[in-house]
């Protein structure tokens, strides 16, 4: 059971970073920085739509391509009996083989958002709503026991699966942007932000191996239909205690999908910046924010089973073999059976929750020559919630041109701290595009295991609102 559940991982955010430090990206990249629509040197915003897509995985690999290559032919499973491999044949979805493996996705539209900046008794405030639908799903640092069968030689006959978690969750938000100046007696800027979300969700998915399960291979002497003897290889799982939650809104049964709410919840991103202007009244010499993401949660009505036990055979078990899957129910009915006896035992609830995928982002952004800035980005994940989301750890240095009619920068990245990738953004009119991966885009690759894409449309106005709009204190030069 394990095994076929881990089959899902490879079937499966990084953030456009270079764009959150133009300064006319306003309500677009409230999410990554809330403080970021007050900072806009437009009075108003309005974004139309964006889509940012996100994809990195340790577990499997197309040879010898690019993303765009990818489009032209087709691309064949890797056939070790017939020689053919990733590493001899073009366009082929082969495996690594490393000991342990993961992988994170996320995709997010942005749709219809606006903010506006204004003063209320010499007080600054910017104001924002914005929707989006998000997607997010990741496994983190899991044993690749696929791994003997990708490379079609024996499992061992004892392997120890150590604990982890899987999760899945689709959902949209409608969310609410406040910021305005902190009134400090102080020559700098002190911007507080806040975003505050509804959350509706349509889909999710969680799986938890709780304990250490004991993976074992027996073989067993079988006759065959015309009398010879052979050998069969036999796989079990034992010690086990694993615990399935899922909810979605796919009619199994008239094969259609309701757009529906499966569960409700709240969140709020939080975020703080520390501006100076040094004397500069047309620009900041220096901007440092800390944000905290996606505090929240949703309750979701669905299913929750837990099967506990030991010696299950999860392969050439005749209870199992010429099932016609009709739902995942009517599945997990089939395998509460055969572990307990009973079809409806291993159901425990009909609710559960899923975290969003918390994270410390920290920015800092420095001034380097007229409309030029040296950036900072550092995203932590900091999953604090029943059966979170994981965001991506991410560091990017990024170097960006940002004027009133286009932007353009490039970036240095690590996905995991450790894998590094090379981005690039361009602002041009309403048009933005860019990529914190741009390479794998392009530039075929002797192992391509990742992408990342984003496209957006936004309004800007003709002019900029006027600099006399700040509050703060007068500098003293």
């Amino acid at each position: 059971m394990v095994g076929l559940c881990l089959l899902s991982a490879p079937l499966l955010s990084q953030d456009p970073f270079i764009f959150s430090n133009d300064r006319f990206s306003g309500i677009s990249t409230v999410g990554i920085s809330p403080t970021q629509s007050f900072l806009n040197p437009n009075q108003w915003d309005v974004h139309l739509f964006s889509e940012n897509i996100f994809i990195q995985n340790s577990y499997g690999y197309i040879s010898k391509t690019s993303v765009l290559g990818i489009t032209d032919g087709e691309i064949r499973e890797a056939n070790i009996g017939e020689n053919i491999t990733g590493e001899n044949t073009k366009k082929v979805w082969d495996y690594y083989n490393k000991d342990i493996t993961g992988y994170h996705f996320s995709n997010e539209i942005m749709g219809p958002s606006a903010s506006f900046n204004f003063a209320i008794a010499e007080k600054d405030f910017s104001v924002g709503v914005f929707s989006k639908l998000r997607t997010q799903s990741s496994i983190i640092d899991v044993d690749n026991y696929l791994q003997f069968t990708n490379q079609e030689i024996l499992e061992p006959v004892l392997y120890n699966l150590s604990p982890f978690e899987a999760n899945f969750m689709n959902w949209t938000e409608i969310g609410l942007n406040l910021a305005t100046e902190i009134p400090f007696n102080s020559d700098y800027q002190w911007i507080a932000g806040i975003n505050i979300k509804y959350l509706m969700a349509h889909d999710a998915f969680y799986l938890k191996n709780n304990e250490n399960a004991v993976m074992r291979r027996e073989n067993e002497d079988i006759v065959l239909e015309d009398g010879s003897l052979a050998n069969q290889k036999n796989l079990f799982v034992s010690d086990f205690d694993i615990e399935i939650g899922y909810a979605t809104g796919y009619d199994f049964e008239n094969e259609t999908y309701n757009y529906q709410s499966q569960g409700n919840g709240f969140g709020f991103d939080f975020g703080f910046a520390f501006v100076n202007y040094a004397g500069n009244d047309d620009d900041y010499d220096l901007k440092i924010s800390a944000n905290l993401l996606d505090v929240g949660w949703v309750n979701f009505d669905g299913f929750v089973h837990h099967f506990l036990g030991e010696n299950f055979q999860y392969t050439n078990n005749s209870n199992l073999e010429d099932i016609e899957f009709e739902s995942p129910e009517q599945y997990a009915q089939i395998i509460s059976n055969e572990i307990y006896g009973n079809p409806a035992q291993s159901l425990v609830s009909n609710d559960f929750k899923i975290g969003l995928p918390t994270s410390l982002h920290f920015n800092a952004s420095k001034n380097i020559g007229v409309n030029q800035y040296l950036n900072i980005d550092v995203v932590q994940r900091l999953p604090i919630f029943e059966n979170s989301l994981k965001r991506s750890n991410i560091i990017n240095a990024s170097y960006i041109v940002s004027q009133h009619k286009f932007a353009y920068g490039a970036s240095v990245s690590a996905y995991e701290y450790k894998n590094f990738q090379m981005g690039a953004f361009l602002r041009y009119g309403p048009l933005i595009i860019g990529s914190e991966n741009l390479l794998p885009i392009f530039i075929p690759h002797q192992k391509l295991h990742g992408a990342h894409f984003y496209i957006g449309l936004k309004i800007y106005p003709l002019s900029n609102r006027e600099i006399e709009r700040r509050s703060r204190k007068p500098c003293k030069c």
